[in-house]
């Protein structure tokens, strides 16, 4: 019996259009999506490890730190802006040293006079505020603020002439807190 050469022909031209018709476009379509999304939830998942890893280390180093320190480095940089306490404080600070202070304005410094430490997680908060008292009560108050355990730079002061002693002040006040 002889065989005809076409029947091999037509199973390779079948075996070819089967190819270019439905094994390569499946492959190359919905399975090389997948394969995509498999390496992008892998990358995820790796990412995911590093950021777990990286936070236990944080919270060991934390756990590290004695309490006492702890609180101090919150009072010096605390997680927010409380202006309300911060002018409560500076008001007991300058009662203290015989100032009287009043009008109190807070706002946000313009970016170009942020000079904030580096790092876009700390907020500078601008207190613009008004003092009368003596130059000597001044001079304690400035120690005071100096002193603080709360980071506040003075970033400007003006004053006031007058005859009588008690002099009028200016005060721009500029602290800090994580953002």
């Amino acid at each position: 019996m002889t065989r005809s050469p076409l029947v091999p022909i037509a199973l390779i031209l079948i075996a070819t259009g089967i190819f270019f018709l439905y094994v390569r476009p499946t492959y190359n379509g919905s399975v090389a999506a997948m394969q995509a999304q498999i390496a992008g939830y892998d990358d995820a998942l790796t990412a995911a490890a590093a950021y777990s890893a990286k936070a236990n280390e944080l919270a060991a180093a934390r756990n590290s730190i004695p309490p006492e320190n702890l609180k101090r480095l919150e009072t010096f940089l605390p997680d927010g802006a409380d202006n309300v306490q911060i002018i409560l404080d500076l008001d007991a600070l300058a009662a203290r040293s015989g100032l009287s202070l009043a009008d109190f304005t807070t706002s946000a410094p313009r970016a170009e006079d942020a000079n904030a430490p580096t790092g876009n997680q700390i907020e500078p908060v601008d207190l613009t505020v008004t003092a009368t008292g003596t130059y000597g009560a001044l001079r304690t108050f400035m120690a005071g603020v100096e002193k603080s355990l709360r980071l506040i730079d003075i970033m400007n002061l003006t004053v006031k002439q007058a005859d009588s002693g008690v002099y009028t002040y200016q005060l721009g006040l500029r602290f800090y807190s994580l953002h």
